[in-house]
């Protein structure tokens, strides 16, 4: 069982995702994963796993193997704080017509502490079989949900709606810079790109660029306030012509409300247009992010809420999204763990007429729709030894789609999987951790 590193672009991938985010008002680095120990030191883990899963794209009961591999590393420096993490590994068995699959995520950070700026600039990449959901990998079933489960590609451009078996690619480059004004002050701007593309032709391409600029203010050793201003522009594949922009300005708050537990919140307007006003109508909606998140000894939690716009996840071009998340592990003594994470998604599309390919100018396939989507993972862990331990998990996807995705590419109905592994950690300290 491996322990859930946080991806080292989680703090940029957020707002690629839902196109307004939360601003950074920390007035210290915050690339890179966060680690409970900043131990400068390389670790890893080896994995490998049983699946049975049912329902998913309607072949009944399919068996799956899972290899894997987990690795990170965090330096000791906070003047050059570097971070790098990998997940990947290999599915063989009858879930992909017994083709052997592999999927690959990594990502890599680097900051810069340079009197009173703060430089940073990180970048994710990830090769999927299919949508990703929970775990470090986004793959269900291969063992790492983790101690202190945290969501890994599926807040990248592949994640909201879910797909049928799509090979995926996708990358996600985001680079920061915070100067300190005053003690208390601070301004900070940061841009964003992104890529989702789909080798098959059996998913929409999408691109999306983004920036934002914002001024923080600490009150006291609790209490940040800050105000953002963001943009972001989507362009997409198959030759439509269609981009989608969206403008925004928001405030945030955040919060440390006791040793054990912070929250952040942030909200505001958020201004949607396109090149096409008859396909995608200009609108005025709301864009907001809420956390909360605990951690105590043996006990990580935390509650998450986004709404905003994304690039409509390779189905549509374009959809407006509010999200929910939860997620909780905790250790019992030294041999014992669960883990538990859990993620809902209403999905509505901008699209409100079809949009014609040129030059035939036929109806194109991606037409917008709405979706509603939950996904979640059980992962109980044994240790055996200082660097085995066994692992069994569960994890279930559902979606329902409308009449207008139901032709398309997108997964519609239960998936369940159910897993069995072991895992090798040679240099865990404790159990969870790789």
């Amino acid at each position: 069982m491996k322990f859930y590193f946080a991806l080292a672009l989680c703090a940029a991938v957020v707002p690629v995702m839902y196109g307004q985010g939360t601003p950074d008002s920390s007035m210290s680095p915050t690339v890179g994963p966060s680690l409970p120990t900043i131990d400068g030191v390389f670790h890893y883990s080896l994995s490998a796993s049983e699946m049975l899963q049912n329902g998913y794209r309607s072949q009944g009961a399919t068996f799956t193997t899972s290899l894997s591999g987990n690795a990170a590393y965090n330096s000791r420096s906070t003047v050059r704080p570097f971070s790098m993490l990998y997940a990947g590994g290999l599915l063989m068995g009858n879930q992909y017509r017994q083709s052997v699959r592999t999927f690959q995520n990594f990502a890599v950070s680097q900051g810069l502490v340079a009197g009173a700026w703060i430089f940073g600039i990180s970048d994710s990449v990830s090769y999927l079989p299919q949508s990703p959901t929970t775990g470090l990998s986004g793959i269900p079933g291969v063992g790492d949900i983790g101690a202190q489960p945290i969501q890994g590609p599926s807040v990248g451009p592949a994640g909201g709606a879910l797909f049928n078996n799509s090979t995926n690619i996708s990358n996600s480059l985001s680079g920061s810079v915070e100067r300190r004004l005053t003690p208390l002050t601070s301004a900070s701007g940061g841009g964003s790109w992104t890529v989702l593309r789909f080798p098959d032709n059996d998913g929409l391409d999408n691109n999306r660029i983004g920036g934002q600029a914002g001024l923080n203010h600490r009150l006291d050793v609790r209490d940040t306030i800050s105000a953002n201003a963001s943009y972001s522009k989507f362009t997409y594949g198959s030759n439509i012509g269609l981009t989608v922009q969206t403008r925004g300005v928001n405030g945030a708050f955040q919060r440390v409300l006791s040793r054990t537990m912070s929250m952040s919140a942030s909200a505001g307007p958020m201004w949607i247009s396109s090149s096409n006003s008859t396909q995608i109508p200009s609108r005025v909606t709301v864009a907001a992010n809420l956390a909360l998140t605990y951690s105590r000894e043996f006990t990580s939690a935390g509650l998450t809420y986004s709404r905003g716009v994304n690039g409509g996840s390779g189905i549509q071009p374009g959809a407006l999204s509010d999200n929910l998340g939860a997620m909780i592990g905790r250790t019992y003594g030294r041999d014992w763990m669960t883990s538990l994470s859990v993620n809902y998604t209403r999905t509505s599309g901008l699209l409100k007429s079809p949009v014609g390919i040129p030059p035939v100018g036929a109806g194109f396939l991606f037409a917008g729709g709405s979706s509603q989507t939950v996904y979640g993972g059980l992962q109980v862990s044994r240790r055996l030894s200082d660097s085995l331990s066994a692992f069994a998990g569960y994890n279930l996807q559902h979606q329902s789609v409308d009449s207008s995705l139901a032709t398309q590419n997108a997964f519609s109905g239960l998936s369940q999987t159910i897993s069995v592994g072991i895992s090798f950690s040679p240099r865990a300290t404790r159990l969870g951790q790789f």
